[in-house]
């Protein structure tokens, strides 16, 4: 149970008057007793010389019980106590408070202290309770001698409850003077605590919303004493943790602006590696909150043993260490790890993490490698047939009616070939420039699917293909009619090139509220599982020989892609290998 200083300091009060109500009480009753006893034990002491005169010896040596029963007896009722005489063998001769027939049947004194001490020749005096008046009794007890022998042993015994009466009254009166004192004490406590307690308790409000936050208010305390001390260095020190707190809140806030709008991933660990902070790019990156992570080492929050592994060395050995690393989960990216460790004193207190996201750097250098060689292998081969076939004319070939026209024809065909990559990786790059304008126009996509169609009436003859062109007669879309164009004459083609002998293409639409849906689904060879995901990036073939034979880039459906994409529209293809592809885009409505 809690108890408030200021019952404290009341008790106090009340425990310092009890103690030394106490103290007085104690001594004053013991010395009181002490005090009683001693007065009655010289009264006793003095009757009893006086009544040892009056004892007959011969009444002693004859054991005469009737003169020595008459002697106690008077005296007993003029000095008014109990008088007992003994012979030196304890056996009781008479007794003031006893007849003559009581006393025989009394038992032997011999082992009363107060006989035994009288008995070797001193005063004897002892205090117990007596069980048959059944009360405190004090006992004095003188030899009764005869020419210096001992006949027999003189006792006066007193009853102590006078005294213990007297002790209790003045007991009664010293407790009820400590009851008041306790009482007025309480009172003169309770003024003197509650004036000690206002300001106390003026500091623990203040000092509560010190605690809250609120530094605005202040104590205020006119004495000069320690408490008042204590008000005034409170104030100043509330004014110095407000002067820190917004100096800090200015800090954390311009670093937590740092921080947040930085696309590099931050960690910061205390020495030991527990998490302290990670920023948003962090969060993002690996999925967790700051709320998560927090407290914990980074093992725990994420699984990653490259950085974890990063973030201890740099914490074992002090120095900054940069590395690059893979994560596969939660996405496949490639980072760059900069970690640095945090010094106090020469004393490494925790590192700093900042981790760049390298992947589109890494995936341009790959895609760039990847173009100069697809480039490079798509030119080497027409240039080397050429090539071939004009060092061939050359060496005599030329004169060869026969042969010389067919010569010339194949040659022909490369240049057509070359012509037609130079032309797709113009539109391409063209396409991926940020200054390419779109121009729009409302235009039936139905129509346009027509004159698409028309031009590739021969292919559909010699492959037997029959075409159906589901989309609305009404079908209005706005968008760039040419680039669309070039997005279904690639598709169209693709269909008719991996189409199987009589097969079919279905093209028809989907309406998806503020986009349509357009699919173009065939019957031909479909495309492996694998190759999906890689179907629209430049120069990759499912087939490669078979895509070279029928005369593709392999730039077509990455022109495709960029198109819809332009027009903020997703293309994408569903296929079962051997049984045909469904290639999809979406546009905006008019």
């Amino acid at each position: 149970m809690k108890i408030s200083f200021k019952l404290k300091l009341i008790f106090s009060y009340v425990f310092v008057i009890l103690i030394s109500f106490g103290f007085i009480a104690f001594f004053l009753d013991r010395n009181l007793e002490e005090s009683s006893l001693q007065d009655i034990q010289s009264s006793l002491v003095a009757q009893a010389n006086l009544i040892e005169n009056q004892v007959n010896p011969e009444s002693l040596k004859k054991e005469d019980v009737v003169s020595l029963d008459n002697l106690v007896k008077s005296l007993g009722l003029k000095i008014n106590c109990r008088i007992t005489i003994v012979n030196k063998t304890g056996k009781v001769l008479a007794d003031s408070e006893k007849s003559l027939l009581e006393v025989p049947e009394m038992e032997n004194h011999l082992s009363r202290p107060e006989i035994n001490t009288a008995l070797s020749g001193a005063t004897g005096i002892d205090t117990r309770y007596s069980p048959t008046l059944k009360i405190d009794m004090l006992y004095v007890a003188l030899p009764l001698k005869d020419k210096n022998e001992t006949l027999g042993i003189l006792r006066l015994a007193l009853p102590l409850e006078n005294v213990q009466n007297t002790l209790f009254g003045i007991r009664k009166i010293v407790t009820l003077g400590m009851i008041i004192a306790l009482g007025f004490a309480f009172i003169l406590g309770s003024i003197v605590a509650s004036r000690a307690i206002k300001p106390i308790n003026s500091m623990i409000q203040i000092s509560r919303k010190f605690s809250e936050g609120d530094f605005s208010r202040r104590i205020i305390q006119v004495s000069k004493d320690e408490i008042g001390e204590l008000a005034a260095t409170l104030n100043k020190m509330a004014q110095d943790i407000e002067d820190k707190i917004k100096e800090i809140k200015t800090q954390n806030q311009k670093l937590a602006a740092i921080l947040n709008s930085m696309i590099e991933g931050v960690i910061v660990s205390d020495k030991i590696g527990h998490i302290l902070s990670v920023n948003p790019t962090i969060e993002k990156i690996f999925a967790v909150s700051n709320a998560e992570v927090k407290g914990k080492l980074f093992l725990e929050a994420v699984r990653n043993n490259d950085i974890s592994e990063v973030i201890n060395t740099v914490l074992r050995t002090g120095e900054a260490l940069s590395r690059e690393i893979s994560l596969v989960l939660p996405v496949r990216r490639t980072f760059q790890i900069n970690a640095a460790p945090i010094f106090d004193n020469d004393a490494v207190i925790g590192s700093l993490v900042v981790i760049h996201d390298i992947t589109e750097i890494r995936k341009l250098e790959t895609i760039r490698s990847d173009f100069v060689a697809n480039v490079s292998h798509e030119l080497k081969t027409p240039l080397t047939s050429i090539k071939g076939f004009v060092e061939t004319l050359l060496g005599g070939a030329l004169n060869d009616k026969e042969n010389n026209r067919k010569f010339l024809k194949i040659i022909q065909d490369h240049a057509e070939r070359l012509n037609k990559l130079v032309d797709d990786l113009l539109s391409l790059s063209h396409l991926e420039s940020s200054e390419i304008r779109l121009e729009r126009e409302e235009f039936s996509l139905r129509e346009q699917l027509e004159k698409v169609l028309e031009g590739f009436k021969s292919q559909l003859k010699k492959k037997n293909i029959e075409v159906k062109n589901e989309l609305a007669q009404k079908f209005l879309i706005k968008a760039d009619k040419h680039r669309i164009e070039q997005v279904l004459i690639n598709l169209i083609d693709n269909a008719i090139k991996f189409n199987r002998e009589e097969g079919y293409i279905r093209i028809y639409s989907e309406d998806l509220n503020s986009k349509i849906k357009i699919i173009i689904e065939d019957s031909g060879i479909g495309i492996p599982e694998k190759d999906i995901p890689r179907i629209f990036e430049r120069f990759y073939r499912v087939d490669k020989a078979r895509s070279r034979e029928l005369g593709g880039t392999g730039l077509g459906l990455s022109i495709v892609k960029h198109i819809v994409e332009l027009h903020t529209g997703l293309v994408s293809v569903e296929s079962t290998e051997g049984l045909g592809s469904k290639f999809f885009f979406t546009l905006p409505k008019s």
